[in-house]
């Protein structure tokens, strides 16, 4: 069994991009904006622990930004367990990370993002992860 370590250059390019998109938006007191492209960040590095866990800290901290308790638990929860399931490559593929989705649950994959993550198990009904 392969582990998910190290996050390629490609997704690692596309996860900064959408974290500095959220940062951008943060700034700009856009926070529908900003919590959209925290959400492609999870989409993008989940498969990895570090950035996984990074996106569901980011989104810890604005739960707490927006006294939001559902969201402060459901993050914390993710962050606890969110990088055990990276690491073995069972993670809800598209899954947004939001605390308001089911934690299991698979989704679509943005259009924009397949061609990076064309090799992700779409098919599958739980938890997969990439195709081996």
């Amino acid at each position: 069994m392969k582990l998910n370590v190290l996050m390629p250059t490609n997704f690692k390019i596309a996860y900064r991009k959408e974290i500095q998109n959220y940062k951008d938006s943060l700034s700009q007191n856009n926070e529908l904006a900003a919590w959209r492209y925290l959400e492609r960040a999870h989409i993008i590095g989940q498969y990895y622990p570090v950035p996984h866990t990074g996106s569901h800290f980011r989104m810890f901290l604005f739960g707490i930004r927006k006294g939001d308790l559902k969201e402060i638990y459901g993050q914390f929860i993710r962050m606890v367990f969110g990088w055990i399931g990276s690491l073995f490559n069972r993670i809800p593929v598209g899954n947004t990370g939001s605390a308001s989705v089911p934690i299991f649950a698979p989704m679509p994959i943005p259009d924009d993002l397949r061609s990076l993550l064309h090799n992700a198990d779409t098919e599958a009904k739980g938890l997969s992860g990439f195709k081996e």
